[in-house]
């Protein structure tokens, strides 16, 4: 176990958002290897430095963006500085390749973040450490309804497929009018299907007719089935009771639900060209269209993304639908020869460490 210059780990501890969940796993596995100390984004900025500690930020330019000056300072006086952050598209602005420059060297989770950060100008070292899995969510039992025994009732009822996506934030990033959209596509062609949503602040579902108004899809929650964050457990259960999840995004650097959702044997689809192929089967992506700018008016993620083409992902669901059994056993098979060998959190794990290492 090395132990040499202590390290402080900067990221929203007490804030539920995707950075919250990485940065905890990575705390947890570099805590095994270095003295680590876990510090609250909001708190780094004030806490006093007495010694020379390798700071790691993540997300690095929230924090930046906000108080430049203040942290310049204290990088100053550290014995160095790693940031973790995403490309949520394919160009950062010239200010956020200027930001890089207080930092040694970046971790971002996929191949196509790395190519965004290089592209746009950015000269510090890009490592990817790609977002892992707990082997639990590969070899726990199926999950028997507990929070969503209604779900489950009104499926076998109603003798439904459910379809799965995660909107938590950014919705036109996630793509929900594209997840409307083919939603709606879909229930013309195939109409024992139900669409579960879980947004920031809940799950629902949606019925089964949906309007439009001046291009802005509006919409109705059929019923809300819980509000606040999911525990692990409760994630799983959820996944365990859904058919297919449906990734949407026309951006992002990595995307970790649809990755638990494979681990758990659902089917995915997403549109091919996004970070997410780094992980997902060949047969989950969907051909694609560029998307106009993902994230309009972002300081840092100025690029475009990708869009799912509707039809072509109605086509391969109904396929997949089809034929269940049979792709219930290639996610298995992807399972085993891609994600338990590459993607766990030890293994990931393991790459932390080694970067790490670098800078100390």
């Amino acid at each position: 176990m090395m132990r040499a210059t202590s390290i402080w780990y900067v990221f929203p501890f007490y804030h539920k958002v995707s950075f919250n969940v990485i940065g905890m796993k990575h705390y947890e596995q570099l805590k095994k290897y270095y003295r680590i100390e876990l510090i609250d984004e909001l708190a780094f900025p004030y806490i006093s430095m007495t010694t020379r500690p390798l700071i790691i930020i993540q997300p690095y330019f929230y924090l930046f963006q906000k108080l430049e000056k203040r942290l310049a300072q204290k990088v100053s006086r550290s014995s160095g500085l790693i940031g973790v952050d995403v490309a949520d598209t394919d160009r950062l602005s010239p200010y956020a390749v200027k930001l890089t420059k207080y930092a040694k060297a970046f971790i971002v989770p996929s191949k196509k973040s790395k190519e965004t950060y290089i592209k746009s100008g950015v000269k510090k070292p890009v490592h990817v450490i790609p977002h892992g899995i707990d082997e639990q969510w590969i070899d726990a039992p199926k999950q028997p309804p507990n929070l969503f025994e209604h779900l489950a009732k009104l499926k076998e009822r109603r003798n439904l497929k459910l379809i799965l996506s995660f909107i938590v934030h950014s919705p036109y990033r996630k793509g929900l009018d594209i997840l409307l959209r083919y939603y709606q596509a879909l229930l013309k062609e195939y109409n024992n299907v139900l669409l579960v949503v879980k947004s920031a602040n809940a799950v629902g579902y949606f019925p089964e007719t949906i309007e439009y108004k001046k291009g802005k899809p509006k919409y109705q929650m059929e019923g809300r089935v819980l509000s606040g964050w999911l525990t692990e457990q409760q994630k799983m259960e959820l996944f365990d009771l859904c058919d297919l999840y449906a990734l949407t995004s026309r951006g992002g650097g990595w995307e970790h639900p649809p990755m638990e959702a494979l681990t758990r044997g659902v089917p995915v689809i997403g549109a091919k060209g996004g970070a997410w192929e780094e992980y997902m089967p060949e047969w989950s992506l969907i051909p694609s269209k560029k998307s106009d700018k993902v994230l309009p008016s972002n300081p840092i993620h100025i690029g475009y993304g990708v869009e799912m083409i509707i039809d072509k992902a109605v086509d391969r669901t109904i396929e997949i639908f089809n034929n269940y059994e049979e792709y219930k056993a290639k996610v298995k098979e992807h399972i085993e020869k891609f994600i338990r060998p590459n993607l766990t959190w030890d293994k990931i794990g393991e790459k932390l460490r080694d970067v790490v290492k670098i800078y100390l």
